[in-house]
């Protein structure tokens, strides 16, 4: 008796360890028809053979803030922050995750999201800053803000569609789940939205921004013999919206919207492809231009540079 149940448990667990390697090979099957045909021109783009993807990518970024009124400026500025995230990939779907290796700013942080895919991306970043120093320009003397005084926070949210997107890949510059073969270009359409908020508890100002826009730009990925891809594009946004309050001693002022109120999305990025090594670098940078010097401008900007080396697998 003992013997038949012995066997029988062997049995069932042959069973069901074969019923799930077929499981994973259909759904394999399933994942790969959908991976290599999802209508892209196999000349200009490819996507790597292997199923996984591991990479590693140190991470650093800032912050900048600059107000002013003729003579009578403001600039704001954080230390270099910086990152060390790693992320895993099947197919093309994975996860990422991020960590300080060092304390660096305090009581800084910051949450990064990208997603691309052939026709479209979506990329979030929030991010909240105490290590601002400032130089306060007021036409007569200088006011210098020390570090810790200011409390800052910013949200960014851009969409991005590729209308050559049969030839050209954005992911193949930005996470790799595409290769670009040859190279090739194309227009783009970009929605953006901003939102910044600047408080302090010793200095007698505070500052809220909101904006959104739309805008038209061209991307390129330049493929070299030697397996080199380089990628720019940028985005200028008309700003279709947007809400500036600035509350000093002196009470509330709201800056005016204006029809040459701008945002830039720029992007660049160059790696290269071994085998199953790739390597390289990418920057992202982000502005708003609000208003003009004859009455009141003020500017964000951010901008994050990555380094990245990945395994195929």
């Amino acid at each position: 008796m003992y013997k038949l149940l012995t066997i029988l448990t062997f049995v069932l667990f042959f069973d069901v360890v074969s019923a799930q390697k077929r499981f994973f090979i259909k759904a394999d099957s399933l994942i790969s028809a959908f991976y290599y045909n999802s209508g892209f021109d196999t000349s200009y783009v490819s996507r790597p053979k292997q199923r996984f993807m591991v990479a590693v990518h140190p991470d650093f970024s800032s912050i900048g803030v600059t107000l002013g009124r003729d003579k009578k400026t403001a600039d704001f500025y954080t230390d270099l922050s910086d990152n060390i995230g790693t992320f895993a990939t099947y197919r093309g779907y994975g996860f990422g995750y991020s960590f300080k290796p060092r304390k660096g700013r305090k009581n800084d942080n910051e949450f990064n999201f990208r997603f691309f895919c052939r026709r479209f991306g979506i990329e979030t970043d929030f991010c909240r800053a105490t290590s601002f120093s400032s130089e306060i320009n007021n036409g007569d003397s200088i006011i210098n803000i020390e570090r810790g005084d200011i409390d800052f926070k910013m949200r960014l949210f851009s969409l991005y569609y590729v209308f050559n997107n049969k030839r050209f890949s954005f992911p193949a510059a930005f996470d790799k789940s595409y290769t670009q073969i040859k190279s090739c270009g194309s227009p783009i359409l970009g929605l953006s939205y901003a939102n910044a908020e600047m408080k302090t508890s010793k200095h007698d100002f505070e500052i809220y921004s909101k904006s959104s826009g739309i805008g038209i730009g061209y991307g390129y990925n330049f493929v070299t013999k030697r397996k080199f891809l380089i990628h720019a594009s940028i985005i200028p946004t008309l700003v279709l919206w947007e809400k500036n309050k600035v509350y000093t001693s002196q009470g509330l002022a709201n800056l005016k919207y204006k029809i040459t109120d701008v945002g830039i999305y720029s992007r660049a990025a160059v790696s290269y492809n071994f085998t199953r090594i790739f390597l390289g670098a990418d920057y992202v940078f982000y502005t708003t231009i609000l208003g003009d010097h004859s009455d009141v401008i003020a500017n964000f900007s951010r901008s994050i540079t990555r380094l990245f080396v990945g395994f195929w697998l």
